[in-house]
């Protein structure tokens, strides 16, 4: 898969270039990284293969609650990038109350309810890792099941806190 980083000056000429590549077996499939809803309802239509993945940031604090079901109504996957909240924030979004009140009931961490929250919003997520303990524990989240009410009480954390910008 080939992303497309974030919109930005011929946009519309490098998908069509990477279209090429998938015509000619060199890229499986195309994505998109940082696109929005204005953004997509531009671009969208001036391309012909549409997009497998939109990547965004995605995490409690910055939740896209409107943008992850427009991308998803498209048939795109979403894909959340700094699902703990990114640089100089996970250690704050990890030690939320709210959240380790959820994890505290289900005998996890709070990264693993993180995690759990975005599968069950159909969003993919990439956390990042070196560490084989913390590895092992975000593939450990299918035990487990949020409920209505957690998911709400982990909706109503969102800020609209955007944590690094393209």
């Amino acid at each position: 898969m080939m992303l497309l980083h974030h919109p930005g000056e011929n946009d519309v000429k490098a998908y069509l270039a990477m279209e090429k590549f998938v015509e000619d077996g060199k890229i499986h499939s195309l994505g998109l990284s940082n696109w929005y809803i204005e953004e997509l309802e531009e671009f969208l239509p001036q391309v012909n293969i549409t997009p497998a993945l939109v990547q965004n940031e995605i995490h409690p604090y910055y939740q896209e609650q409107e943008v992850v079901p427009y991308i998803q109504s498209l048939g795109i996957v979403v894909q959340g990038w700094y699902p703990f909240g990114g640089r100089g924030h996970t250690s704050e979004l990890l030690g939320d109350e709210t959240l380790n009140k959820i994890a505290d009931a289900h005998g996890v961490s709070a990264a693993q309810v993180i995690l759990r929250w975005n599968l069950q919003r159909g969003v993919v997520v990439i956390p990042g890792s070196g560490n084989p303990d913390h590895i092992k524990e975000n593939l450990d989240i299918f035990g487990f099941e949020l409920s209505d009410s957690e998911m709400e009480q982990i909706a109503n954390l969102n800020r609209d806190e955007k944590h690094d910008w393209y």
